[in-house]
């Protein structure tokens, strides 16, 4: 709530004019974890003597709530930034004409699949999406290894997932339905039908609620986010995760979900936004997100090479753009198909 609440003063502070008397700043509308986020942007400060005013969001209703907040916010910018956990969100307001172009020494040569083709968003430093596990209650080789396995009715009333209409979740769907329209088949429906029949429930609270889901023993199961699985062993928790593949051919392993960095169309502070949005894809920031409690995944090689036991072999290959394209449909069938068995808890 603090880091809510925070922001929200900052945000008018800056609106009223009292953060420009202080020195240079910038607005940053930021999804990622505080804890994870303020060390990179403290040294962000240091290194180019601009205040980083930051707001964020709840742990339920990230990256939505800023998402729409960004969309109220269209014909007078708050933001310069937004630094987002998630990439459809992202995707859809550089479809709406929210988001700025920009290129630069550090971003001109990023690899397509992790920009926007315009160079109005920039993807970084992904994390897996995974199945969480209490060692205890279950063995690691009896988890399923794909994501087609948890519709064995051996995990029937055992699975928990997020709510798909906020964060991640919503966009690991959106990957999975687009990955069964490339192979010309039934198989998105065939795997919700699956989903239904094993009465998975979807949580509210977000991919942290799904990992206090089967800490607690409510679940044996629950997809999330390998961020959330690290935060919660660092509180106490004694659980493990597995990385599921989509399929057995090369390119269809495990999902990355990257981080996205923008500048918001008509920023109050261009520059300082540029300096930002460039601090955020560099390999420092690669570096700090990587040795944190988040364990994001380098995607420059020399700082992966720094971090082996963070290596993902043969990632799903993902084209943002097309997956954002059926973010809708796919949330809209999932909550459809699963709706009935997320009523109430186990």
């Amino acid at each position: 709530m603090w880091w809510v609440l925070g922001g929200a003063v900052y945000a008018g502070l800056l609106l009223a004019g009292g953060c420009e008397r202080g020195g240079p700043s910038v607005v940053l509308y930021v999804s990622t974890d505080e804890a994870v986020a303020r060390p990179i942007l403290e040294a962000f400060e240091r290194v180019h003597g601009i205040r980083v005013l930051m707001v964020g969001d709840t742990e339920a209703s990230k990256t939505t709530g800023l998402i729409e907040r960004l969309r109220s916010e269209r014909d007078a910018p708050l933001a310069d930034v937004f630094w987002s956990s998630e990439a459809i969100g992202t995707v859809a307001l550089a479809n709406e004409g929210l988001l700025a172009p920009h290129v630069s020494v550090s971003t001109r040569d990023w690899p397509p699949q992790w920009r926007d083709a315009k160079y109005r968003w920039h993807a970084f430093s992904p994390r897996p999406r995974v199945l969480v596990f209490d060692p205890q209650r279950v063995r690691e080789q009896d988890v399923p290894q794909t994501w087609d396995g948890l519709t064995d009715p051996r995990w029937r009333g055992e699975i928990v997932m997020a709510d798909p209409r906020f964060g991640t979740t919503g966009g690991h769907l959106a990957a999975m339905r687009r990955w069964y329209d490339t192979r010309g088949s039934d198989g998105w429906q065939r795997w919700l039908a699956g989903m239904a029949g094993n009465h998975v429930r979807m949580l509210p609270g977000g991919n942290a609620a799904v990992v206090d889901a089967v800490r607690r023993g409510e679940a044996l199961l629950g997809a999330t986010d390998a961020d959330d699985v690290r935060a919660a062993n660092r509180a106490g928790a004694s659980l493990a995760m597995v990385l599921p593949r989509h399929g057995e051919a090369l390119g269809e392993g495990p999902m990355l979900m990257p981080n996205t960095v923008a500048i918001v169309q008509g920023a109050p502070h261009p520059r300082a936004a540029a300096l930002l949005a460039d601090w955020l894809c560099s390999p420092e920031v690669a570096r700090m997100l990587a040795s944190s409690v988040s364990g994001n995944v380098p995607l420059f090689p020399g700082v992966a090479a720094e971090f082996p036991e963070l290596a993902v072999d043969d990632p799903l290959e993902l084209n943002l753009s097309e997956i954002e394209a059926v973010w809708a449909s796919a949330v809209e069938s999932a909550v459809f198909a699963m709706r009935e068995t997320s009523s109430g808890a186990k």
